[in-house]
């Protein structure tokens, strides 16, 4: 395993500020995206009114069923002793969901080691499950690379509604079967039979798709003692009732927060990606399993979409008797992370940090002060096919990710093999038809008007059949060069995959497939520098 740190510019005029330190975008933010100020911070922190012992509690029922390593018991024992946290998180996608979940615990695990070293004092790695979340499509699905081509296969979920992923149950035969289509999409190698193991040891202990999801996340970074939790827990959210009361008695002042930085950004050039309004509670209620979004409609707490509503008394009512029944959107999350932990520091990445913008007047209004935010380590894996192409092709990953290479050279390998002396010889063709078709139509108009169209149509369908015939002939050249396209197409596909980074569509598993089950481990084992670099590990 072999690394390199190249600069790939953020895809965001955002990002790119952030990361650059522009203080346009800076102003927007309570601290700059490094630990420079994190002793400023950790003193803030000296007043977070934080139960560590009911909270290690909490965290440490959560984990036992998945088993809680030495060094996780650890890192419960530092945070009950006054240590602060990183904290991180992502939804309970399919197979830990896209690698850049990966890479986010990586990230607050690194970034929790530096920052211990750097005040002399205990920081450890949190990673908030967003168990709560009941956008199933964004969970249930998987990309894999077959005949050349990004596939998605999407895990039948409408039927489940729109309850939270931690209330989703997985049905063994119908998830079973997904995951064996997926497993005989990837290449035998000497580590596929251990990975499908460990993957369908792990399906076999999972009731939700959250379990599922923790129950790999623990299987990765155990021994890195990484603390997680999952926000839909009903222990969690009772410890959170206190705090639901905050944001409930607050919405109408938070959501004008928002809305005003929001317009702020957009006149500064930036996009929150929130498209905040006034009217918004920023929190859902659960009624009968379905997961629903509450608006303020006057005085009262309305059910979207529906007739219900309630007043302010009773929402608190329901925080104070039911909090289980309450969970948070784009904004109010961080609050509530903040509310819970003392956050020296949030991992996000590019869309996240986008939301944040926008969040710190609600910080301020609520009696807190917004985190340091650090973007996570965007990283690419290289296996060895992929490698071997890039050498053979003489290419840098710069000129496929960034330059985006790729396209301008099929256009010139085709260009270059394409039989032009016959294809200028149909387009020669195609020329005198339609040249010898105007005296021909001329001739019909002449003898009436009203076949004027249908020989014009027919002129159409001679110069249909002829492009036809134009793009059969390319088709039959690209085939019998295939080799040097698929070749182009499987660099593409691995590094920038539906014109992305791979960290964004792929999971974990065909990395797994290819290098074996320490892989996860042996990225941690590795140099990286927590700075704006990309990561490029050839495996």
């Amino acid at each position: 395993m072999k690394l390199e740190e190249k600069y790939i510019p953020p895809s965001s005029k955002l990002m790119a500020d952030y990361t650059n330190e522009e203080q346009a975008i800076l102003q927007y933010f309570s601290y700059k995206p490094s630990l420079d100020q994190a002793r400023n911070r950790l003193e803030t922190l000296q007043s977070h009114p934080v139960d560590r012992e009911k909270l290690a509690s909490i965290i440490s029922d959560y984990m036992k069923p998945f088993g809680i390593s030495e060094a996780s018991r650890q890192n419960l024992a530092r945070f009950e002793g006054g240590a602060s946290v990183v904290v991180t998180g992502q939804q309970a996608g399919l197979l830990t969901g896209p690698l850049y979940t990966i890479h986010k615990a990586i990230s607050a695990i690194l970034l929790a080691k530096e920052a211990s070293e750097m005040l002399d004092t205990p920081v450890v790695p949190v990673f908030w499950i967003a168990g709560e979340d009941h956008d199933l499509a964004e969970i249930c699905h998987i990309y894999r690379e077959t005949n050349s081509r990004v596939e998605k296969l999407n895990y039948p979920h409408a039927k489940l509604g729109k309850c939270a992923a931690s209330h989703a149950s997985l049905k063994a035969d119908e998830i079973e079967e997904f995951l064996e289509e997926y497993f005989r999409s990837l290449p035998e190698t000497a580590h596929t039979k251990e990975i499908h193991s460990l993957v369908f040891e792990h399906l076999e202990k999972a009731d939700t798709f959250t379990v599922f999801f923790a129950s790999l996340l623990n299987h990765f970074f155990h021994k890195e003692g990484l603390l997680y939790i999952d926000a839909a827990n009903e222990q969690l959210r009772a410890y959170e009732s206190s705090f639901f009361s905050k944001i409930i008695t607050n919405s109408e002042l938070i959501a004008k927060a928002v809305t005003k930085a929001e317009t702020a950004l957009q006149q500064d050039g930036y996009t929150a990606g929130i498209d905040a309004k006034e009217e918004a509670a920023h929190l859902f209620i659960t009624i009968e399993g379905e997961r629903l979004l509450l608006e303020r409609d006057g005085n009262r707490f309305a059910v979207k979409n529906t007739a219900l509503s309630y007043t302010e008394q009773e929402l608190l009512e329901i925080a104070k008797q039911q909090p289980e029944r309450l969970s948070n959107n784009v904004v109010t999350r961080p609050l509530m992370q903040d509310f819970v932990f003392p956050v020296l520091a949030f991992v996000g990445g590019p869309g996240e940090i986008a939301y944040w913008a926008a969040l710190k007047g609600a910080f301020n209004l609520l009696g807190m002060e917004m985190p340091i935010v650090m973007p996570r380590l965007s990283v690419s894996l290289i296996d060895r096919k992929t490698a071997g192409l890039l050498e053979k092709r003489d290419l840098s990953f710069e000129e496929v990710v960034v330059e985006r290479k790729i396209p301008q050279m099929r256009t010139e390998l085709f260009d270059h093999i394409r039989d032009s002396e016959t294809e200028a010889k149909i387009d020669e063709v195609k020329q005198g038809l339609t040249e010898e078709y105007e005296e021909l139509i001329s001739r019909f108009t002449a003898v009436s008007a009203g076949l004027t169209p249908l020989a014009e149509k027919n002129l159409r369908i001679h110069l249909a059949q002829l492009d036809f015939l134009k793009h059969k002939l390319q088709d039959e050249v690209a085939i019998q060069n295939s080799t040097q396209f698929n070749q182009l197409a499987a660099i593409e596909n691995a590094l920038l995959p539906e014109s992305g980074l791979q960290e964004r569509i792929y999971n974990p598993v065909p990395y797994l497939n290819q290098y074996g089950k320490d892989l996860v481990e042996d990225l941690l084992a590795l140099p990286m520098k927590y700075n704006n670099t990309h990561k490029i590990v050839i495996l």
